[in-house]
């Protein structure tokens, strides 16, 4: 019976002992029909107020019940399937053996034009991770790749002339530098893939 009270709207047990308590006066919800007190009924009125005030309690959290009972302690078993993960390995393994090959190609020096690029690529970022951390690195890095985007769409008009006279500045230089110096390097790597 008291479960079935407990577990009833909060609003209506509130209502129902604030009758119970200008009835009695006491607080304590019980009915008495006698006016004797014995030192029993001292000790059963304390402990029934004591587990009325915890019911308070419950119900001014907003809860029905307290919570170690309220928490199931059953803890469901989770199983995952094994063919998602066995193909996301695979897909990674082999991403990761083509980027290997990829790195081999370009150490071996067989393609020079990917070598260059990746050197003077490497040379950059050395000079700019001697100037700032790595960490400001990737803030600078996170936020242009934020807002160069919408640069652009907002005045790739304006851009493009620009860019179009960069590249061909950077072309100029590099026409020479291929004309006196790569072109004048032994290409004994081509000469191996012909034969």
């Amino acid at each position: 019976m008291a479960e079935q009270e407990e577990i009833s709207d909060p609003r209506t047990e509130s209502f129902t002992d604030k009758i119970t308590d200008r009835v009695h006066g006491d607080g304590d919800g019980d009915v008495h029909t006698s006016s004797s007190s014995s030192s029993s009924d001292s000790e059963h009125d304390n402990d029934n107020r004591a587990s009325e005030s915890s019911a308070k309690e419950n119900r001014e959290f907003r809860r029905e019940k307290p919570v170690h009972k309220a928490v199931s302690p059953h803890i469901p078993e989770v199983r995952l399937p094994q063919e998602p993960f066995v193909e996301i390995a695979s897909g990674l393994v082999s991403e990761i053996n083509h980027v290997f090959a990829e790195l081999r190609e370009i150490s071996s020096g067989r393609n020079l034009k990917k070598f260059l690029k990746v050197v003077f690529g490497l040379w950059f970022f050395s000079i700019v991770g001697s100037c700032c951390s790595f960490l400001t690195l990737s803030y600078i890095i996170f936020v242009s790749l934020h807002t160069v985007p919408v640069l652009y769409e907002k005045y790739g008009d304006m851009i493009d002339p620009y860019s179009q006279k960069a590249m061909y500045g950077i072309r100029k230089p590099y026409a020479v530098f291929d004309s006196k110096i790569l072109s004048k390097m032994p290409k004994r790597a081509l000469a191996k893939k012909r034969a």
